[in-house]
């Protein structure tokens, strides 16, 4: 940690010093597509310092504001960079994390560069030897000279001389000090040191241990508090962090720099191994009918409590999962909140849905009402099918190896292709007992359809959580049917003797997987 003197932005006419998204600007990384930059970054995730910040504009005045030296305490992320750098090969070599996300970390490696346009420059090795040490980069094709840096105090030394010569410039991405303490009143106290008081913490810092504060205070709520290092410092413990794109540069690069520089002591060499850091994944922008979409921007997406005002968590959650964003970015089109003129076709969000609330559903409810009518409410004893077995088998393993790569939306195509071939099998093979009289047919398409639907609900429990209790429930079968180590087990296992197994009976019209009742009243 150091004690910086950094320049922040500061409304004359208000009166007040300006946090991050108070000011609006232009991103000054080259080649930045950003649509809008704040103070010290910009909505892609780009970190610069404010002096850099093109075109600023106060959000409360609309007026350009002034900068001002504003003592702040920052944490030396720039000198992580050999750190951060050994771990992304580590993540890179030994882990399953997303591949644009390392890409994205290691843009951020590089040395402090300064572009400078090439019309400027009359002569560049004139300009070269007034520059501290650097390296010069002068492709004839790039429309840019770069000078590269050994560090953010030569970098700095060299703006300044390109400011007295008046000579335009851009800045490359690099680690920069990450900022620590702030002046906004209403934050968090910041500790009181060397003379610097008053401070707040900054909002980025405190998010990234905010997840460490909320599982303190859930753990003391429950009388546990003493429990917190078994689960954020234990070598049996895994902690996952899903964030968006824009966010990487906190979560994988400052979260990294910060939670080693608290496990490694000073002056040692970190073991990649030993330390206890999240797993960040990170996704792609969810775009609101093709648009970026934010509360801070003109084009805001529906809130949750909108959504479910048209349709169901297990729906959005099933469309949402589909949607690939670990490898690009989606639109979501919920027809609800378009014009009546674009509503053509099919609700897309509703496709994935439909899987669960139309097929599933009406599988679990035929075996269930296939038992009370045929065979006292008693599964009928027999053996699995060998095909159905190992489809089964086979789906659980595509799903397994879909899920530890975090490639959700494969999980989608998996369990649309199981649940629709055993509902298949449940309706072809009915079809062939009923036309032949055939009651052993029946019988073994029972066996295999309700050991499929047990394999499925287990499956299907981290996406649809209330349909699947709700089958468990009827099932007569505890918590132990989520157990992953025994998905493949029969259902005797759970509960022995199938003959004197009792099931909940299920009434007419029952379903595990509802519709919303505004899809209800719609489609019938």
């Amino acid at each position: 940690m150091k004690k910086l003197s950094v320049p922040q932005f500061y409304d004359e006419e208000m009166g007040v010093f300006l946090n991050g998204r108070q000011v609006m600007g232009r991103c000054p990384i080259p080649g930045c597509t950003s649509d809008k930059a704040y103070a010290d970054e910009c909505s892609l995730g780009h970190q610069f310092l404010p002096s850099e910040l093109i075109d600023p504009v106060s959000c409360l005045s609309g007026r350009k504001p002034t900068l001002k030296e504003v003592k702040n305490w920052y944490f030396d992320l720039d000198h992580c960079i050999d750190m951060i750098k050994e771990y992304n090969v580590f993540l890179r070599r030994n882990t399953n994390t997303r591949k644009y996300q390392l890409e994205t970390v290691e843009e951020f490696l590089k040395k402090p560069l300064v572009y400078v346009p090439r019309k400027y420059v009359e002569n560049p090795e004139e300009l070269s030897v007034k520059l501290p040490c650097h390296k010069m980069i002068d492709d004839e094709k790039k429309n840019s000279i770069v000078f590269e840096f050994e560090n953010l105090e030569d970098r700095d030394e060299a703006k300044a001389i390109l400011e007295k010569l008046d000579i335009h410039y851009t800045s490359g991405k690099t680690l920069v000090p990450f900022r620590l303490s702030g002046n906004v009143e209403w934050g968090v106290p910041f500790p009181e040191c060397e003379e610097l008081k008053d401070l707040t913490f900054w909002v980025w810092p405190e998010s990234l241990w905010a997840p460490v504060s909320f599982t303190k205070a859930y753990l003391r709520q429950i009388g546990s508090e003493d429990e917190v290092s078994k689960w954020w410092d234990d070598d049996e413990a895994a902690v996952y962090q899903f964030i968006g794109e824009d966010n990487i540069y906190f979560y994988a690069i400052a979260q990294t720099g910060l939670f080693a520089g608290l496990q490694v002591p000073k002056g040692t060499k970190p073991d990649m191994e030993k330390m206890h850091m999240s797993h960040i994944i990170a996704n792609r922008h969810l775009l609101y009918m093709n648009a970026k979409a934010s509360s801070s921007s003109e084009i805001k997406p529906p809130m949750a409590d909108e959504l479910l005002k048209f349709y169901t968590k297990d729906q959005l959650r099933m469309h949402f999962m589909s949607l690939g964003l670990s490898s690009k970015s989606v639109g979501f089109k919920p027809q609800v909140f378009m014009e009546k003129e674009e509503q053509t076709g099919a609700d897309m969000v509703l496709k994935e849905g439909n899987l669960i609330t139309n097929v599933f559903n009406r599988l679990i409810r035929s075996c269930f009402y296939a038992i009370q009518n045929n065979y006292d409410g008693k599964i009928p004893e027999g053996e699995v099918a060998s095909e159905i077995k190992d489809m089964a088998e086979s789906t659980v393993l595509e799903y397994e190896r879909y899920m530890y790569n975090h490639e959700f939306h494969r999980i989608s195509y998996v369990l649309d292709d199981f649940i629709r071939a055993i509902n298949k099998h449940w309706v072809n093979n009915v079809k062939l007992a009923d036309s032949k009289g055939d009651m052993e047919l029946r019988k073994q398409i029972v066996v295999d359809c309700f050991y499929a639907c047990k394999v499925m609900a287990i499956l299907v429990h981290p996406i649809a959580p209330e349909g699947c209790e709700m089958f468990r429930d009827y099932m007569n079968i505890g918590e132990e049917l989520w157990n992953w180590d025994h998905i493949l087990k029969p259902i005797s296992f759970y509960v022995g003797n199938l003959a004197k197994h009792e099931f909940k009976v299920l009434e007419p019209r029952v379903d595990f997987f509802k519709k919303h009742e505004c899809q209800t009243s719609k489609y019938h």
